[in-house]
C-alpha cells in the first residue's frame, strides 16, 4: 500500500468526518423537534444546557467551562454565524 494516498493530516480528516456526522444527526433531530412547534429559543436553550451538563458529567466542569469560553470568544470575534443588525 502506498503512503501517497494517505492525507497529510489524517486526524483533521477524521475530525471533519465526525463533525459532518454529528451535524447530520443534529439536523435530523432538529427537524423532528421543530415540527412540535416548541419555539426555537426554547429548543436551543435546552440543547445547549443539556450538552454542557453532559460534558461536565462525562469529563469535568473545567471542560464545560472551556467550551463556554470558546463560544464566547467566537461571538466576540464575530465568527458565530448569527445575523446581526446594525444599531
Amino acid at each position: 500500500m502506498s503512503t501517497s494516498n494517505i492525507p497529510e493530516n489524517l486526524d483533521d480528516l477524521i475530525d471533519q468526518e465526525k463533525r459532518a456526522l454529528a451535524k447530520e444527526y443534529f439536523s435530523d433531530i432538529w427537524a423532528d423537534i421543530q415540527a412540535e412547534n416548541l419555539g426555537t429559543e426554547l429548543i436551543v436553550e435546552v440543547f445547549v444546557q443539556e450538552a454542557i451538563e453532559r460534558l461536565a458529567n462525562e469529563k469535568d466542569m473545567e471542560e464545560a467551562s472551556k467550551l463556554i469560553s470558546h463560544f464566547k470568544n467566537m461571538d466576540e470575534l464575530g465568527i458565530l454565524p448569527v445575523q446581526r443588525t446594525l444599531q
